[in-house]
């Protein structure tokens, strides 16, 4: 289930085509190991073990000026332009849930990113400027379904084709034994 599509690229963030005010400074992507941690008896510390990926996070870095707009159109200061984001951060789907958004990105395709929420803003200004940097921080949504496919196609891959019964070829006979080798020696009932 998807709520929208987010693109960004040359300096522009879009949501569903419409333009997200601000100028795309920064685009990072962290991914996590996920830790199965346990702590043993009479032994200091944790141990780790690893048990999957965490879900990974995007974070976008834009800088809000205030200066006219470029179309001749409503000029937006810095403080404007935060509040439409904040409104684009707190909105939601029909069940009052944050809206999950597909990303249509080459460098969140090549990390095997789809789908994303909206999962935190950060805002900040100097004392020197008319601008605030604002980091749109996003995390991936593997919905239930795609984790159950995923784990399904990983098991099948694991697994390979299935086995070809082939009939067994029979024991070659053991004979009986010629050099009593070691343990033998001295006896001589083994001839």
């Amino acid at each position: 289930m998807r709520d929208g599509i987010l693109t960004f690229e040359h300096g522009e963030v879009r949501l569903n085509g419409e333009l997200i005010p601000g100028i795309l400074r920064s685009l990072s992507v962290t991914g996590l190991v996920r830790f199965d941690e346990a702590k043993q008896d009479a032994m200091s510390g944790k141990v780790k073990t690893p048990i999957g990926w965490e879900d990974a996070d995007v974070f976008l870095g834009l800088e809000l000026t205030s200066d006219d707009s470029a179309l001749g159109g409503d000029s937006l200061d810095c403080y404007q332009k935060l509040a439409r984001i904040n409104a684009i951060f707190k909105g939601y789907d029909n069940g009052a849930n944050p809206r999950v958004y597909d990303v249509v990105n080459p460098h969140l395709r090549a990390r095997g990113i789809n789908q994303v929420v909206f999962s935190s803003l950060d805002s900040e200004e100097g004392d020197d400027d008319d601008a605030i940097s604002a980091r749109l921080i996003f995390v991936e949504h593997n919905p239930p379904v795609q984790i159950a496919e995923n784990r399904a196609n990983a098991r099948d891959k694991a697994i390979g084709p299935p086995a070809v019964n082939t009939p067994a070829e029979p024991a070659k006979d053991a004979g009986i034994m010629k050099d009593p080798g070691p343990f033998a020696a001295g006896y001589e009932g083994w001839k």
